[in-house]
């Protein structure tokens, strides 16, 4: 096999690996959500969801996509809406919450570790 055709493959392990982790990561964040008492969770799951970012022919990154409410639900908000009245909202944990729900993370270093491992010893020459 050849050092391109070898490196392709190994590119689409990883990005299969990625897609893998992201959509257990995208399903179990819609469950966090689902799981919040806001009026708006209808259009926070619509736009809820996880990608990968390759990069360089390797993994380079798990992207979470969510609207702008989940992101001001997580941290909390604190200031003047739109309409001119002053609004603060504690934090919810969706993100904390997600971490701790599943171990999709540890299952993808795991088998990236595994995918770079197989690539460095098919680079050393005997």
């Amino acid at each position: 096999m050849r050092t391109g055709e070898n490196n392709r493959n190994l590119t689409a392990l990883e990005r299969t690996a990625g897609q893998k982790a992201a959509r257990t990561l995208s399903r179990n964040l819609k469950s966090v959500l689902a799981t919040a008492t806001t009026k708006q969770t209808g259009a926070m799951l619509r736009a809820a969801g996880a990608g990968v970012e390759m990069k360089y022919d390797s993994l380079n990154a798990i992207v979470i996509k969510a609207s702008s409410a989940t992101f001001k639900q997580h941290y909390g908000f604190e200031g003047i809406k739109s309409n001119g009245v002053r609004m603060s909202m504690k934090p919810f944990d969706h993100f904390n919450n997600l971490f701790n729900k599943t171990d999709a993370l540890e299952r993808l270093i795991d088998e990236i570790g595994e995918i770079r491992a197989e690539e460095i010893t098919s680079k050393i020459k005997f």
